[in-house]
């Protein structure tokens, strides 16, 4: 059998490994995302991995795009770019917030799972607050 027997005749083994990619692609996206967001609402130091997650979304939504283009399916293209990009982009800026204000969240994280009442937890939003500020008024020197 010569070499050009064993390849594929036509473009239906390509199109069916590109589907098939695509798929998978697809799949591990949705899994990321669903990882993202179960880990945003994990308490510190957890909800730091939910950045790590949507940074992997991130990578596997380019592709994703991108085939979408060459593929002519452009309204699924556009629309993924406005809202995917933005959606991970926000996940791990979320996850870097979190990281430079990681003290005072875990104070106010503390302070909100011991409050008991509604008041307690409304305090415990304002120290956090007012905690954040003096972070900050320190970090810049002021």
């Amino acid at each position: 059998m010569s070499s050009d027997e064993k390849k594929p005749q036509g473009g239906a083994r390509d199109e069916s490994t590109t589907g098939t990619r695509q798929r998978r692609l697809l799949g591990a996206l949705s899994f990321a995302l669903l990882a993202a967001w179960l880990l945003m609402l994990a308490p510190l130091p957890y909800s730091l991995l939910s950045g790590l997650a949507g940074l992997i979304a991130l990578v596997l939504l380019i592709p994703l795009i991108v085939t979408a283009f060459r593929e002519g399916r452009r309204g699924m293209a556009i629309f993924s770019a406005v809202v995917g990009v933005p959606a991970t982009l926000l996940i791990v800026l979320g996850t870097v917030t979190s990281l430079v204000f990681y003290g005072p969240t875990v104070q106010r994280e503390e302070c909100v799972r011991t409050a008991i009442t509604e008041r307690a937890k409304s305090q415990c939003a304002q120290e956090a607050q007012e905690s954040m500020t003096d972070w900050i008024t320190g970090l810049l020197g002021g």
